[in-house]
């Protein structure tokens, strides 16, 4: 198997694949338990962030909005 100080010795390969050869997906990495791990944390991460946006947009929405409104009312 490649290491990969093996596959930056390496002579850059010519035609369009070449442009792209940073952006590869190691599907060996992921099939591993690293890489599921950071797949595992990158999901709970965009669901936390989700979750955290939805409830600061309900407290605005319920908390800080009705309060303006009174406020012109008086």
């Amino acid at each position: 198997m490649l290491s990969a100080l093996d596959r930056r010795d390496r002579p850059p390969e010519e035609g369009a694949a070449a442009g792209l050869q940073g952006f590869a997906v190691d599907k060996t990495f992921l099939s591993s338990l690293k890489g599921i791990l950071l797949e595992t944390e990158l999901v709970f991460g965009i669901i936390l962030v989700s979750v955290f946006a939805y409830d600061a947009f309900k407290i605005y929405q319920t908390e800080i909005v009705p309060r303006a409104t009174q406020g012109d009312q008086q």
